[in-house]
């Protein structure tokens, strides 16, 4: 069904405007004399009735009974409709493909910006993983660094502990030397041996109390000690756990990275094959044009056999002119 804005009177005007020019009248040719206006199927239908058309009129005024031209004729009509046929088939199939690959191509480039995106984030997320887990062994150099210094303070209060109960020690064994002269100068020196017996019990209270805050002291360091100790063991745990993140991470980055490499192969095949579909549409162009030389050759004889035709005409009229004119 021809659109209402194509009809044939406008093709058979586009079509003598063409041969007037001596351009050959193409289905392409009479569509841009249109102003690319018009379906070619259209196009095609009208041309195909006004060639037909024009054919029995050529037929009806020459009254020729030669069968040479009849076979001329219709080899000339089946030779162009053979051609539009096969011209039209080969451009819906061109057109298909095409289609297909373009259609093949923006999905496969959508998939290669989405996997793109993915990595992305995954190696964000990954240098994430990374930083934290160099701030979590800083923590554990810091922590390990307290260690070192609580357990050096521990040790030091250790041993002034132990020069303290040296003192005591002595200062026993001092009391125990006086209590032993003591005895033996009670009457003389009672006085003076009760005196330095207060003195020395001062002096015990007072290495006692300061051994009791020593020891108090390094409870709460040994406490400290095993807090720290705790910590270290928990950001241990931590970074381990990161660690096997990290090392999850890096796997399915690199099942990324080969998938995208499937991918990239996959689009030069695509590329490969639309470089294909252009060189068959280049070669199908190429047999076009043949094909147009072949329809402008037919029109060529079509003319030459009616110019023949007509002299052939002229030529039995003069005859029979001459024969009328003997008779008489």
């Amino acid at each position: 069904m021809a659109r209402g804005g194509i009809t044939q009177p406008l093709v058979e005007d586009a079509r003598k405007r063409l041969l007037a020019r001596n351009v050959h009248p193409s289905i392409d040719a009479i569509r841009t004399e249109l102003g690319n206006t018009g379906s070619k199927t259209t196009i095609s239908n009208h041309l195909r009735a006004i060639e037909a058309r024009e054919s029995t009129r050529l037929d009806d005024e020459a009254l020729l009974s030669n069968h040479v031209t009849d076979l001329v004729g219709q080899l000339a009509r089946q030779l162009r409709q053979d051609a539009q046929e096969t011209i039209e088939q080969a451009e819906q199939r061109q057109q298909a493909e095409v289609a297909g690959l373009q259609e093949a191509l923006t999905v496969q480039t959508a998939e290669t910006r989405q996997h793109q995106a993915q990595n992305t984030v995954l190696a964000q997320a990954r240098d994430d993983l990374q930083a934290e887990v160099r701030g979590l062994r800083g923590a554990l150099s810091k922590l390990e660094g307290d260690n070192c210094a609580q357990a050096q303070r521990i040790e030091s209060l250790t041993e002034q502990v132990q020069d303290k109960q040296r003192q005591v020690n002595s200062l026993e064994e001092k009391h125990k030397h006086a209590r032993q002269a003591l005895e033996h100068y009670r009457g003389s020196v009672k006085e003076q041996r009760e005196q330095d017996q207060r003195r020395h019990e001062q002096q015990v209270q007072q290495v006692q109390e300061e051994q009791r805050h020593l020891q108090q002291a390094l409870a709460v360091k040994r406490d400290e000690q095993t807090q720290a100790t705790r910590e270290i063991t928990r950001l241990f745990t931590e970074v381990t756990e990161v660690r096997k993140q990290s090392d999850g991470l890096t796997q399915q980055l690199g099942e990324r990275e080969r998938e995208n490499r499937r991918l990239a192969d996959k689009t030069v095949r695509l590329e490969q094959q639309a470089v294909a579909l252009r060189q068959r549409k280049a070669a199908f162009e190429k047999q076009q044009r043949v094909n147009d030389q072949l329809k402008a050759k037919v029109q060529q004889l079509e003319t030459e056999l009616s110019v023949k035709n007509e002299l052939l005409d002229r030529l039995s009229a003069g005859n029979n002119s001459d024969d009328v004119n003997r008779v008489s």
